[in-house]
């Protein structure tokens, strides 16, 4: 009993790190996506023109300032864990908490919220799709579950 309970805090605290460590890349590749799909892409032609270095540069410099951010919206995944991946029935809508925060987030901060909104919502079901994933590879029998 003692081993699953330590699982599941192990568990937790990885689906906590995990997508806090992946709310920058995911909002950094749903910004591009959708620049692309929209035709406003001078950010992918801005590829070939900035040097790399200064390109990655950047994305550090955004993934540090993120983490104010990132760290909160991993623990509404856990939370959303907690609350909503224990049934089979819940299970499938496992995750719905993610793009909800991200239109919270641009709602509640941003001047102009419908500019960031399809990204912030793209980038909670970005995350979402990964924490389906990450709860699959957890045990596809039990859906990683904690019991």
């Amino acid at each position: 009993m003692m081993t699953k309970r330590k699982f599941g805090a192990l568990y937790l605290l990885i689906l906590w790190a995990l997508i806090s460590a992946l709310c920058w890349p995911a909002f950094v590749a749903a910004a591009s996506a959708l620049s692309w799909l929209t035709g406003e892409g001078w950010q992918l032609d801005a590829w070939s023109e900035i040097p790399k270095q200064h390109m990655l540069e950047h994305f550090l410099i955004g993934y540090q300032r993120s983490c104010i951010v990132a760290v909160p919206i991993g623990f509404i995944a856990v939370v959303d864990y907690l609350l909503l991946s224990r049934y089979r029935i819940t299970w499938w809508i496992a995750g719905i908490l993610l793009p909800i925060a991200g239109a919270v987030i641009a709602l509640s901060f941003f001047a102009t919220p419908m500019a960031a909104l399809p990204t912030l919502v793209a980038s909670g079901l970005l995350l979402a799709l990964f924490y389906h994933m990450l709860d699959l590879l957890a045990g596809s029998s039990t859906r990683g579950r904690l019991r």
